[in-house]
């Protein structure tokens, strides 16, 4: 009997984790499965097919997307070929607005059930029309916020609120402990958090070092540590720090870091003090490891101007948006120098009232998150919608 087949579709670095994750759980309630899709080395490795690695084109902007219209185009026509040629029981979207909502498209013209999880943020920034499209354009959204469940709901959607993943994917102890073995007697501890993305990288890492050198100027002993995020940007990293006269050393001293290729960012985060970093789902993993975080993003002059524009509301941060207030710093494009940045993390290092009512509003922001077993319900969501067994999941419906 040929096994049934699941499409999964991402493009980015959090969405190869999450769809990593989710391979898991799928395999796990329904060992039969086939999986083939979108992705990169996490998904594959978490037993997905992979039919096309978009990840290390991936971008944020109008003139920042151009360099990924090709490979996306050329990954798409492929799609369309596979996916009538297999017909699996369903495509999964996860994250990767722009070409998964064209895949949606071409899924439901072939009448093949269409389920977005981690959906566009359509709910958060756009145009008013923006979270209809979305709703209409997909048979399920499994929403991970209990606001985007709330808009697409109202956008006339089909919406399963399953909790926010990143909860089950929080690190261990002994993981945790591991790092901390390398990091030594350095304190306080500064984790630099510029992004998977290569234009992260190259606007963000170079103030967020110079940051890093003048609080090692202000206080002696810090330590500083710098997970690279996915293997594509190892080489943008490294001529950074060149660029920067950085040393990638075990012992904290003036521009030493302490480098980190292939582990979890949210197991270095247990490790540190505070964080820079850049805005997006970095962010929410300080949340939910309780590690104050500054957020600064930079982007085209022509993508801000669209930007500001666009947002319906007066933050970019996803725990500033949970929380409806603003509990991390935000620095965006002039805004991001080393001085702003350095005066905005170094009352977060050491104990005191700024850095206790940070943490208080980090945990208010984790209670908005649901429950664990995030995972486990949208996997058992999608078999239920692709019309195959599900044994049931514990927690939250």
């Amino acid at each position: 009997m040929t096994p049934p087949v699941l499409f999964l579709a991402a493009g980015e670095v959090s969405g190869d984790v999450h769809g990593a994750a989710l391979a898991k759980a799928l395999l796990a309630q329904e060992p039969s499965l086939r999986l083939m899709g979108w992705g990169s080395h996490r998904m594959a490795d978490a037993g997905v097919d992979l039919e096309a690695d978009l990840v290390a084109h991936a971008a944020v902007g109008l003139t920042e997307n151009l360099a990924s219209v090709v490979p996306s185009w050329r990954a798409l026509r492929a799609a369309r070929r596979r996916l009538a040629e297999v017909r699996p029981a369903a495509v999964v979207l996860i994250d990767f607005q722009g070409a998964n909502m064209a895949l949606a498209r071409m899924a439901r013209g072939l009448g093949l059930p269409t389920i977005y999880y981690i959906s566009p943020q359509e709910w958060i920034w756009g145009l008013a029309s923006g979270p209809r499209k979305v709703a209409e354009g997909v048979d399920e959204i499994l929403a991970i916020f209990a606001r985007e469940a709330e808009v697409y709901r109202e956008a006339g959607g089909q919406v399963t609120f399953v909790g926010h993943p990143l909860l089950d994917l929080q690190p261990d102890a002994a993981a945790i402990a591991n790092i901390r073995r390398h990091v030594g007697g350095a304190s306080p501890v500064l984790g630099l958090f510029p992004g998977s993305r290569a234009q992260e990288v190259e606007r963000l890492l170079p103030p967020f070092l110079e940051a890093a050198a003048l609080l090692q100027e202000r206080t002696p002993g810090l330590g500083v540590v710098l997970p690279v995020a996915a293997p594509h940007v190892t080489d943008l990293v490294d001529a950074a720090l060149r660029a920067a006269g950085w040393q990638v050393g075990m012992e904290p001293g003036p521009r030493k870091v302490l480098r980190f290729a292939g582990v979890p960012g949210m197991a270095v985060m247990g490790t540190c003090d505070a964080l820079l970093a850049a805005s997006g789902t970095v962010t929410l993993e300080a949340a939910v490891m309780r590690v104050p975080v500054v957020a600064a993003y930079k982007v085209s002059a022509m993508t801000a101007f669209a930007a500001r524009r666009l947002l319906r509301i007066p933050y970019v941060t996803l725990p500033n948006i949970v929380a409806q207030r603003g509990i991390i710093p935000e620095l965006l494009q002039e805004a991001v120098t080393p001085s702003a940045l350095a005066d905005a993390v170094a009352p977060l290092l050491h104990a005191g009232l700024p850095r206790n009512a940070h943490l208080e509003g980090l945990d208010a922001v984790r209670t908005q998150l649901g429950e664990q077993g995030a995972v486990a319900r949208a996997a058992a969501r999608i078999l239920q919608r692709a019309g195959l067994a599900a044994r049931p999941s514990v927690g939250q419906a």
